[in-house]
C-alpha cells in the first residue's frame, strides 16, 4: 500500500507539460513511468515517450492522467478504462451526455475507476469559503463568475473550434465554476436553466491569453474561432436555490477576477480571487462574511499559484484506492454536462414562429377540432416530421417503472406501498418535477434510475411500433423523440432495442430549459430538424404531451394503445386519436411525407 503509484501522463500539451508532469514527478506518492503523445518531442522527465495509449503494457501502470484536447477525453479514457486501467480525467470530463454514458459503461466493463474533478475545489480560499458557507443558514442564492480581461486560450487553435473543444468559455471556465458550487448545492437537481452566449472577443487578436503558450501555435491568430467567449446563465434547483453564473474568456475589465457569493437566511459569504494561472490578477484573495449589517474579513493564508493541483494530487492517491469512488465521477459529470447542454440549448432557443402558430390554431377552429373528440382521419396539411413521446407510445415500460419506483420508494422513504398509481398520472413530466409534485424526496431519483437501467432489457416495444417506424422512414419522414426521461436513459434504451438509428434526434427533459408541459422540448426538436410547426405532429399518451405540442404550434396526436388515462387525454383536445400504431400511417393516405 506504500509503494508509489505508477502513473502515465497522456498528452503533452500545455496542461500535461506545465501542470501535471512536473507535479507528478515531484510528488512522493507517484512514480511517472511514461508519457504518451503522438507528436511531442523528448521530455525532460527521463521516462519513455509512447506514441499511443495502446502501447501501455497491462499491469505496468496504476493510473493514467489524461490531459489531451477536449474532443479526445472520452475516447482515450474509454479505451483505458475498458482495459482495466484507472483514469484521472481533466475537465471537461465529457462533451455530451452520450459520452458520459460511454464512460460509465467502460468503467463497469473494465472494473477500473474513473476519477475527475476541478482543481479549483482544492484552493485554500475555496475550502475556506465552503467552511463559511455552512454558517449562512438556508442557502437562497449563489453568484459565481470568472471573468478574464484578455484570456482567450490559443485563439485560432483547437480551444476555439467547437468540433474539437465542445464549446468555449462555458466548457472551459464554466465547468470549473459548476464543479466548485456543486458541494454547496448538494444533491438537489437543477430543474430550470436559461442562458445566453456572446462572441465579441474570441476572434480579436489582442484578447488572446499570452501565458498559455511560450511560442504561438502555428496557424493560430485572430480568425477562425466559432465558440462563445462569454456565457451568462441562471439556474434553479428543485429546492429553490438560484445560481447566477458568468464565465468570460475576455471582457472590458482591467484584471482577471473570480467571484463566489453564497447568500443564505443567516448571512452572506463572499470570496473574491483569481482562478487559474493568469498573471493579470488581483493581489491575493479576500473572503468576507456579512450578517445583520456587519461585514467581517475572514483571514486567509497566502499560497502560491497552482498549489491547488498539489492538494488535488494528495487526495487523488487516496481516492484511487477507495471503492466508494466507483461511478462517482461519471455521476458528477452527468450533472455538469447536463447543465452545460441545457445552457447551450437555451442560448440557441428560437422564438416560435407566431404567424405559423396563429395560422395553425385558426386551422384547428375551422376544422372543428377544438373541443370534441376527434376521429382518426386525414390531417388537413401534409406533414414531414413526427415527434414521439417514448414511454407508453413507443415502449411498454409500465411494469419496469412500477418495479423501479417501488424499489426506490422502499430504499429512500421506507416501508409501505409505493404510490405508483399517482406517479403514473404524472408521466410525461421530468422525474424531479414529479417528485416535487408528489412531495417525495428527490433522493429517489438515483435508485429509480439505477433500477431502470438494470431492468432495461425487460422493456419491450409495443406491437406494431417497429413496423410503423420503418414505414415512416421509408416514406421519407424525419423522426425525433421528446421524452420525460433523461436523454442518456432514452438513448440507451432505444439503442438496446435496436431502433436508435431510426431517429434523427432523441431529446430528454434534462436537455432543455423547461420540461413538459412547456413547449421547449418540442421546439428543440423542431430546431434540430430545421422544421416549422406546421410541418410536424407530436404523438403522446399524456396530457403533458398534448399541452407541449399545442404550445409549440404542432398538431397533437393522442396514442391510446398503452396504459393511459383516456378520458383526461381526450379532454385535452388532441387533433387526432390513434388506437394502434398503424393508425398514424393512415393519416397520410398518399403514403409519403409532405
Amino acid at each position: 500500500m506504500n509503494a508509489p503509484i505508477r502513473v502515465v501522463v497522456v498528452g503533452m500539451g500545455w496542461a500535461g507539460r506545465e501542470i501535471w508532469l512536473p507535479r507528478l514527478v515531484e510528488h512522493p506518492a507517484f512514480e511517472v513511468t511514461a508519457v504518451v503523445d503522438p507528436v511531442a518531442g523528448p521530455v525532460d522527465a527521463g521516462v519513455p515517450l509512447l506514441g499511443d495509449v495502446a502501447e501501455i503494457e497491462s499491469g505496468t501502470v496504476d493510473l493514467a492522467v489524461v490531459a489531451v484536447p477536449n474532443h479526445l477525453h472520452a475516447d482515450i479514457a474509454e479505451k483505458l478504462l475498458a482495459r482495466g486501467i484507472p483514469v484521472f480525467l481533466e475537465k471537461p470530463v465529457c462533451l455530451t451526455s452520450a459520452e458520459a454514458d460511454r464512460l460509465a459503461e467502460a468503467e463497469r466493463a473494465g472494473g477500473a475507476v474513473l476519477l475527475a474533478g476541478s482543481a479549483a475545489r482544492y484552493r485554500a480560499d475555496v475550502l475556506a469559503l465552503y467552511e463559511r458557507a455552512s454558517a449562512v443558514g438556508r442557502i437562497r442564492h449563489i453568484d459565481v463568475s470568472w471573468v478574464r480581461a484578455r484570456g482567450v486560450p490559443d485563439s485560432g487553435g483547437w480551444f476555439t473550434q467547437a468540433r474539437l473543444a465542445g464549446g468555449g468559455a462555458l466548457v472551459d471556465l464554466g465547468w470549473h465554476l459548476l464543479d466548485c458550487v456543486a458541494p454547496i448545492l448538494g444533491p438537489a437537481a437543477v430543474t430550470q436553466v436559461v442562458g445566453t452566449v456572446s462572441d465579441d472577443f474570441v476572434n480579436t487578436a489582442g484578447a488572446r491569453a499570452g501565458w498559455r503558450d511560450r511560442v504561438p501555435t502555428a496557424g493560430t491568430g485572430a480568425a477562425g474561432g466559432d465558440v462563445e467567449d462569454t456565457v451568462r446563465g441562471f439556474l434553479r434547483t428543485e429546492d429553490g436555490v438560484s445560481v447566477a453564473l458568468r464565465a468570460s474568456w475576455a471582457s472590458h475589465e482591467a484584471r482577471d477576477v473570480t467571484l463566489i457569493t453564497v447568500e443564505g437566511s443567516a448571512g452572506v459569504a463572499s470570496l473574491r480571487c483569481t482562478f487559474g494561472f493568469s498573471p493579470n490578477r488581483e493581489g491575493g484573495s479576500g473572503l468576507t462574511f456579512t450578517a445583520d449589517g456587519e461585514t467581517t474579513q475572514v483571514p486567509l493564508e497566502a499560497e502560491r499559484i497552482g498549489a491547488e493541483y498539489d492538494r488535488q494530487l494528495d487526495e487523488l492517491a487516496g481516492s484511487l484506492r477507495d471503492p466508494a469512488m466507483a461511478g462517482r465521477a461519471v455521476a458528477d459529470a452527468r450533472r455538469t454536462i447536463g447543465v452545460i447542454e441545457r445552457l447551450y440549448a437555451s442560448a440557441r432557443h428560437t422564438v416560435p414562429n407566431h404567424d405559423a402558430t396563429r395560422e395553425y390554431r385558426m386551422d384547428r377552429r375551422m376544422t372543428g377540432l377544438t373541443e370534441d373528440t376527434p376521429a382518426v382521419g386525414t390531417l388537413e396539411h401534409p406533414r414531414s416530421v413526427v415527434v414521439f413521446d417514448l414511454d407508453g407510445v413507443l415502449v411498454d415500460s409500465t411494469e419496469v417503472m412500477r418495479e423501479a419506483f417501488s424499489i426506490a420508494y422502499a430504499e429512500v422513504v421506507g416501508e409501505g406501498p409505493a404510490p405508483f398509481a399517482e406517479y403514473n398520472r404524472h408521466l410525461g413530466r421530468y422525474f424531479p418535477d414529479i417528485m416535487r409534485i408528489m412531495d417525495l424526496p428527490l433522493a429517489m431519483q438515483e435508485p429509480f434510475v439505477r433500477e431502470s437501467y438494470r431492468m432495461a432489457h425487460l422493456v419491450p416495444m409495443f406491437d406494431g411500433v417497429p413496423e410503423m417506424l420503418h414505414t415512416l422512414r421509408e416514406r421519407g419522414f424525419r423522426l425525433a423523440v421528446a421524452t420525460g426521461k433523461s436523454g442518456p436513459r432514452a438513448r440507451s434504451l432505444l439503442s438496446q432495442l435496436g431502433v436508435l438509428d431510426l431517429f434523427d434526434h432523441v431529446i430528454g427533459s434534462d436537455e432543455i430549459a423547461h420540461p413538459k408541459p412547456a413547449p421547449d422540448i418540442v421546439l428543440r426538436a423542431l430546431e434540430l430538424l430545421g422544421a416549422e410547426p406546421g410541418s410536424a405532429v407530436m404523438v403522446g399518451d399524456a396530457v403533458t404531451d398534448i399541452e407541449s405540442a399545442h404550445g409549440a404550434g404542432v398538431a397533437a396526436l393522442a396514442a391510446l394503445w398503452g396504459e393511459t388515462d383516456e378520458a383526461a387525454l381526450l379532454a385535452a383536445s388532441p387533433d387526432a386519436v390513434l388506437h394502434k400504431p398503424g393508425d398514424l400511417l393512415a393519416l397520410w393516405p398518399a403514403g409519403g411525407a409532405g
